[in-house]
């Protein structure tokens, strides 16, 4: 009996399996990184009003006195100019960034924390400390990940 493409069943057969084996492997590593991004989601959005997203655009402000370029930001944080500017544009509504165009360049825009953003980012890094120090302790999986990821 032949498949579709020429190949015999077992042929087939194997490479599902495999491919199965591969996908477990995979779920087994994604899972446990998705409930960990859920949960510092939902904690920050909890206590401080914000997403991881949000936090990350702080921190790279934060380390930048004064004013820092929009698309410093979006390469900082690995996102799309749009999503970021609808984020900023979020986080301004709330008092927590300045935003205002770059003197010569009416499509570029420059952005800073504002006293209040820096309150909440500073308070936002304690909880994920709080957070990280919680899951290295509960979920050993993870932390050998980010052990990992911060040695690469």
């Amino acid at each position: 009996m032949t498949s579709h493409d020429g190949l015999d069943a077992e042929s087939d057969i194997g490479a599902a399996a495999a491919a199965e084996r591969a996908l477990e492997g995979w779920l087994g590593v994604a899972r446990p990184v998705e409930a960990v991004n859920a949960e510092l989601e939902t904690t920050l959005s909890d206590r401080h009003a914000i997403c991881v997203s949000a936090y990350e655009i702080m921190a790279h402000l934060a380390g930048n006195r004064g004013w820092t370029p929009l698309s410093s930001v979006c390469k900082a944080v690995d996102r799309s100019q749009p999503r970021i500017s609808r984020l900023v544009t979020q986080m301004q509504n709330e008092g927590l960034v300045e935003r205002t165009r770059v003197d010569g360049d009416g499509r570029a825009f420059r952005l800073r924390l504002t006293r209040k953003g820096r309150r909440v980012y500073f308070s936002a890094s304690e909880t994920l400390v709080e957070v990280f120090e919680r899951i290295h302790r509960e979920r050993p999986l993870v932390s050998r990940l980010t052990a990992a990821s911060t040695q690469a």
